[in-house]
């Protein structure tokens, strides 16, 4: 998702810090798309087959947790199913959906989880 913005900081950056904050919050068995770990799995919309991957995976206690990282687009409709798949998985499987987001994309990520009723821990990085 980031790779669409024209911020200075390339989307690699972002994962790794994200990555790190998810290390620090006790998370194990993390995936990610990015040198030296394993990516995470694909995920198959059932109703409109659309493919998602989700940014970053983890474990901790039993439970999987997702996380994504936001930023503005002009049509968000597959960035909302995709989020609504991975609320689902992440309570599904005892886990969480945290959306980190950079500076300048809170807004519209605040409206997207409050107008679509996402349930996901926002993050600001």
């Amino acid at each position: 998702m980031l790779q669409q913005t024209r911020s200075k900081i390339s989307y690699d950056e972002v994962l790794a810090n994200v990555i790190e904050k998810v290390r620090k919050q006790g998370y194990d068995n993390i995936r990610a798309d990015l040198s030296d770990y394993d990516s995470p799995h694909q995920l198959i919309g059932k109703t409109n087959n659309v493919n998602f991957t989700p940014d970053v995976t983890a474990t901790k206690n039993e439970g999987k947790a997702y996380f994504e990282i936001s930023t503005k687009m002009d049509n968000p409709n597959e960035l909302i199913n995709k989020w609504k798949l991975l609320e689902t998985l992440a309570s599904m499987k005892n886990g969480t959906f945290q959306i980190y987001v950079p500076h300048g994309h809170m807004k519209f990520t605040q409206e997207l989880v409050k107008d679509h009723n996402i349930r996901a821990e926002i993050v600001k990085i």
